[in-house]
């Protein structure tokens, strides 16, 4: 059920997305569902998954008895002398059937290991998608908060450009008044371009995070690609919530529950090596007949009895020639030069090397979260110190361009204010997402 749900919501968005393309913005929930579909390393491992599919039925198909049929056509072509009855043969031709069936009954339970091994596989490739979506939603996350990044910043640099304009205009009239110089003048000019020349460089960056974020996506068909503001913005409040590091949440990563299913398809490579060391035992069946004639000649065979003449066709020869063979094989491995024997090794040593890096998988997961808590406090504490520093410095900027335009300070310091108000909001800005990023980490670690 709800797998169900969860793929109606799916198609929901997917299609009002397409039906809305030019006027819709993009929510994150909508970018993540829509990238766990159509990402293109998400539709590989589907086939993968398809192709594990076929390996079970193949596994299956072990147990079942194979079967073939051959038939041929021969001609003999030449007048010839048969040794043994002294008779001459003329040109024959010949034809001859054959079913043929046969199945294993017997090598150390090597069906039933290959079964679980494919069984195995298919469990593994779905986990290996489970993995790729995992990742996939800290990758889109993490794009979809660059391209809000990049906005927010290109607010600020179209705000310096109004700011910078205002002043220009203001001291536009002042030279023209000749109230100041023509330095003061051209020092604002340089600094209105060097902020348009910002927002330019801003908007490239903008449309080049959303170009990325598509690409991520797997879009292609959209051409006026958007995205939404953050919906929820109660990220401080959910930073306080208690988050812990758990067995429970380490066994449910995806990354370590592939790292199982290796593990265990190991385990499987020994049993199959070692299904090698015993006999083999498989029964065979078949059943043919055939067809012979001399060229020039009609079907028939003398009978013994009336000393007649009677019809010897073709069906006639196929009825009369029938064979069946029923029998058992067996195959007793004695010595194949070593390969058995250290295969069985091999695999032995594989898992021991599986096992390691399980177990070396979950300690460096645990200390990626950890890592990511420490990440998340300072990156908190961090926006803290960035949002006093900027509110600060745009009330000290406001008390400077006051006395700026009346006339009480210099160019030198007001474009110093300026400069200093656009580095603390740009540091505001940044710490923020940074924030919000590293608290998405830490849910989705935390997610089981």
């Amino acid at each position: 059920m709800k797998k169900f749900i969860n793929s109606i919501s799916i198609a929901v968005v997917f299609f009002s997305v397409l039906s809305v393309s030019a006027q819709k913005k993009w929510s994150l929930k909508d970018c993540i569902l829509y990238a766990k579909e159509h990402n293109i390393n998400v539709l590989k491992q589907k086939i993968q998954s398809e192709i594990s599919n076929s390996d079970v039925v193949i596994a299956k198909g072990n147990y079942l008895p194979n079967a073939s049929f051959n038939a041929s056509q021969n001609f003999s072509l030449g007048n010839s002398f048969d040794v043994s009855t002294g008779v001459g043969k003329s040109e024959s031709r010949s034809n001859s059937f054959s079913l043929s069936s046969s199945t294993l009954i017997f090598k150390g339970f090597s069906n039933k290991y290959t079964l679980q091994k494919s069984k195995l596989n298919k469990l593994k490739a779905a986990s290996e998608i489970d993995k790729i979506r995992f990742d996939l939603r800290l990758n889109v996350t993490n794009k979809f908060l660059q391209v809000l990044f990049q906005k927010e910043l290109l607010k600020i640099a179209e705000d310096q450009v109004v700011i910078s304009k205002n002043n220009f205009d203001r001291l536009k009239l002042l030279y023209e008044e000749i109230l100041i110089s023509k330095r003061d003048l051209l020092e604002i000019e340089a600094t209105l371009a060097s902020d348009r020349k910002e927002v330019i460089v801003i908007k490239n960056k903008v449309n080049t995070s959303l170009i990325e974020l598509k690409e991520l996506l797997g879009i292609n068909e959209i051409e006026n690609f958007d995205i939404d503001e953050l919906i929820d913005d109660n990220f401080e409040q959910k930073s306080n919530e208690f988050y812990d590091i758990t067995n429970l949440i380490i066994e449910n990563n995806p990354t370590i529950k592939t790292a199982q299913f290796s593990l265990e398809l190991k385990k499987k490579d020994i049993q199959l090596a070692k299904s090698n060391f015993y006999p083999s035992i498989n029964f065979n069946y078949s059943y043919g007949s055939n067809y012979y004639h001399i060229q020039g000649r009609k079907d028939e065979v003398l009978n013994q009895q009336t000393n007649q003449l009677i019809d010897n066709g073709f069906w006639t020869q196929l009825n009369s020639n029938r064979t069946h063979y029923l029998g058992f094989s067996a195959s007793i491995p004695i010595f194949n030069r070593f390969s058995t024997r250290e295969n069985y090794k091999k695999s032995k040593e594989e898992l021991k090397i599986a096992e390691i890096e399980l177990k070396n998988n979950k300690f460096l997961l645990r200390n990626k979260i950890i890592i990511a808590l420490n990440d998340l406090n300072t990156a908190k504490a961090s926006l803290k110190a960035s949002e006093i520093a900027y509110l600060t410095q745009k009330e000290a900027f406001n008390i400077v361009q006051e006395n700026y335009k009346r006339g009480n300070i210099t160019n030198v310091v007001f474009l110093e204010s300026k400069s200093k108000m656009t580095r603390n909001a740009s540091e505001y800005v940044k710490a923020k997402f940074e924030f919000i990023f590293k608290l998405k980490v830490v849910k989705y670690y935390n997610k089981v």
